[in-house]
């Protein structure tokens, strides 16, 4: 089984550098949250993910049916919840001008097939383990 793996160390406050692939990014929290605004929270991290994650496959879909891919654009809301906080009634509102409406079925089943999407469908589970 793959693994796929993020590392999130400690700079300063709330500020954290993630290392994903020998790629760096930050993630902060807000000024009025005690953070210092230097990146994304991560709950806006998971939003990024199933907008990106929808956008490659409405891409990788103009690919596989000869359609054009400008202008796709993916963006991820979500419902901020309480008991537990969370995120939830999450919606993904898709731009693909180039996509012809006999397509759409097609595309839909195609599309909601993205990994991002799948998890945050799934029942999981998150275990914490310290070291």
């Amino acid at each position: 089984m793959a693994k796929t793996q993020a590392t999130a160390e400690w700079n300063d406050g709330y500020r954290f550098t993630v290392g994903i692939r020998g790629h760096k990014v930050i993630s902060d929290l807000p000024q009025d949250k005690g953070g210092g605004d230097a990146g994304p929270t991560p709950p806006e991290f998971l939003l990024a993910a199933l907008a990106t994650c929808t956008g490659v496959f409405a891409r990788m879909f103009a690919d596989r049916e000869g359609l054009p891919a400008q202008g796709i654009e993916a963006t991820a809301t979500a419902d901020t919840l309480a008991s537990p906080m969370r995120l939830g009634n999450f919606v993904v509102r898709l731009r693909f001008s180039g996509l012809p409406r006999e397509k759409h079925d097609r595309a839909r089943a195609f599309i909601e097939s993205c990994m991002v999407g799948q998890t945050l469908q799934m029942e999981n589970t998150v275990q914490l383990k310290f070291e």
